[in-house]
């Protein structure tokens, strides 16, 4: 009964892989995260497979034709980009992965050095997210590369009284579900297992599918047991798992090869960013897809629904006058053929109501309906109105209009301005009061002749002979004439050159204490030693957390801390590190250790010496002469 049973399991897996693959058999391309946010430009991310699950590479702009709601649309930019993914390792603790080989190795630790040698050689490129899960629940996530790796080899659960069960992939899966740090992130959970022989495992691994599609999530399984439990049930819900949600499937028992890591996350780590021109002039729900056109074929995505707000432009004038008065020129008030102003201008704002500018292809100004001034290219928020041709009083309605480069119109509301005409005046007086200038020019003109004529005829009677011997005198004498005094020149003032008082640079502060990093025999390297001069120094690799960064992988992100005391004792305490923190080769208990002059200490791998700026006097040590006794 039990192989008949093991083979409908094995006979319904097998109907549904070949439906998956006959599905995928031409590729696959998937549309995610779409943005309009600058529409008209629409922005979207697309991933592109081929029948094998590898992504497909090279496109350019021309393979893609954008369908928005059925419409064809050319892509009007694709770029490539390499987000790193986020990793879920779930182990399912059993007594098949504390078995040991020949070497006396236990199998979860062959693969513990697997996974972890692949996250270090992740660690100098695009980080991964990375977390480790157990049945427990999370021991590390959201870490990086080298985080991860300390993590997992140095998890040792007690696998003998363990019973296996899906507990660590449900919460792989609730933890690999929440909102991922970058946007784009693929998803992939490995899970690490023996068989299991919990009931009903081909039902729960199918809801567990069922939710890893709708999510996006690829599961990739790891098999650790004896070969004899391969094609067991639960081996075999296991591999459908893997294959369902475009995983894979490996079985480990102690001899074979352990497939390599990156071939499976590497596809995670390849998307295109495409955009296009959208022309939607409705505003409401509207559905994306791409097709992709490749070596073996076109391939159709997935429809994505975004929504829309569209509206039209609204210009709106900007503080007209309520009144223009057309009169004759200042410097000529009569004349009737020029009244000023001949124009007036105008101008006005474009407001998107729906926050999304985009070009204008079109400005009109309507005066009473008839237009009279056009922008049909930049500016399109100015106007000149033509007033030449305005000679009467009268009420004008303005109403301007735009029109964007999708075709959508609105003309603003109506404003009404008054126009005033005052005519110079006409007849005799106006004569007499346009050419007044030249009649007082010509009466001016007129005194001026008959006064100069007066002076004239003045001037040519002589004077009397003893006047004029008197004026002659006058001349003459020395003392009478007038003396130029020069004048002193005032004392000019120069320019004192200014000197910048000179600043002394402060003396730097000497610290009482410093850490002084050394080798392996004791040697001081060539290194800055560490000021101890805060109450409190945090010693570790996380630059926003820590200002003393170590740079090594034995180091945590926040290793340890260094608090100065009163009468400059420091006190170190570990936080509760993977590598620990020692003291003249001794662990530093938990609630930590004073530290003397000359003391050794290790944080992970690294090597200081605590030294103080004023070391305490050595002690001599005192002989004593002992007279032996007879």
């Amino acid at each position: 009964m039990r192989k008949i049973l093991l083979a409908l399991l094995g006979l319904t897996i097998f109907v549904g892989l070949s439906t998956a693959v006959r599905a995928q058999s031409e590729g696959k391309a998937e549309l995610s995260l779409v943005d309009a946010q600058g529409f008209p430009t629409v922005v979207a991310l697309l991933d592109v497979f081929d029948a094998q699950g590898q992504p497909v590479t090279g496109l350019q702009p021309e393979d893609l034709t954008i369908l928005e709601d059925g419409i064809p649309h050319p892509v009007t930019g694709l770029t490539v980009s390499t987000p790193p993914a986020q990793i879920v390792v779930a182990v399912n603790p059993g007594p098949a992965l504390a078995v040991r080989d020949a070497e006396g190795i236990e199998r979860f630790e062959r693969v513990s050095e697997v996974v972890a040698g692949w996250a270090r050689a992740r660690s100098l490129d695009n980080p991964d997210d990375l977390s480790l899960i157990t049945i427990a629940g999370p021991l590390i996530t959201h870490a990086e590369p080298d985080d991860f790796a300390v993590s997992i080899t140095s998890f040792k659960p007690d696998f003998q009284s363990t019973t296996p069960n899906v507990q660590s992939l449900v919460i792989a899966l609730n933890t690999v579900n929440e909102t991922t740090p970058l946007p784009g992130m693929k998803r992939a959970i490995l899970l690490i297992t023996p068989h299991t022989e919990e009931p009903n495992i081909d039902l729960t691994l199918s809801a567990v599918a069922e939710q890893a599609l709708d999510s996006k999530v690829r599961i990739f399984v790891w098999l650790i047991d004896a070969d004899l439990y391969f094609n067991s049930p639960s081996a075999i819900a296991f591999k459908a798992l893997a294959l369902q949600t475009g995983g894979s499937y490996f079985a480990y028992s102690g001899k074979e090869p352990f497939p390599d890591l990156e071939s499976y996350f590497a596809p995670l780590r390849h998307l295109y960013s495409l955009s296009y021109d959208s022309m939607q002039t409705t505003s409401g729900e509207h559905l994306l897809a791409v097709d992709v056109q490749t070596a073996s074929g076109k391939i159709t995505s997935n429809n994505y629904s975004f929504s829309l707000d569209v509206q039209p432009p609204n210009p709106i004038l900007v503080v007209p006058p309520g009144q223009i008065v057309r009169q004759a020129p200042p410097d000529d008030p009569f004349n009737a053929e020029m009244l000023l102003p001949l124009q007036q201008e105008l101008e006005i704002i474009i407001e998107f109501p729906d926050n999304h500018p985009r070009p204008l292809t079109r400005t009109t100004l309507y005066i009473n309906g008839i237009p009279v001034a056009q922008n049909d290219t930049e500016p399109f928020d100015q106007f000149i109105w033509d007033l030449s041709q305005l000679n009467e009083n009268g009420v004008h309605e303005l109403v301007v209009e735009a029109v964007d480069s999708l075709g959508l119109s609105k003309a603003s509301m109506v404003f009404p301005i008054t126009v005033t005409v005052i005519q110079p005046p006409t007849g005799a007086q106006a004569f007499l009061t346009k050419y007044r200038t030249w009649v007082a020019f010509g009466a001016i003109m007129l005194a001026g002749g008959t006064l100069a004529y007066i002076l004239y005829s003045a001037r040519l009677r002589p004077k009397p002979r003893g006047e004029r011997q008197e004026a002659r005198k006058r001349r003459n004498d020395p003392v009478t004439q007038p003396v130029a005094i020069p004048q002193a020149e005032a004392p000019t003032k120069g320019n004192q050159a200014r000197r910048l008082p000179w600043m002394r640079p402060g003396k730097l502060q000497d610290a009482p204490a410093y850490l002084m990093e050394i080798g392996s025999e004791g040697e001081p390297l060539i290194s800055h030693p560490i000021p101890l001069v805060e109450k409190e120094t945090i010693l570790g690799t996380d630059p926003t957390q820590v200002k003393n960064i170590l740079d090594h992988p034995s180091i945590a992100a926040l290793h340890a801390r260094l608090h100065r005391m009163d009468g400059n004792d420091y006190l170190l305490v570990d936080n509760d590190t993977v590598a620990g923190t020692w003291v003249n080769y001794d662990p530093i208990p938990k609630e930590g250790r004073i530290l003397k002059h000359g003391d050794m200490i290790h944080f992970g791998k690294l090597m200081y010496r605590f030294e103080l700026k004023k070391p305490p006097a050595e002690i001599e040590p005192t002989i004593t002469f002992e007279v032996p006794s007879e």
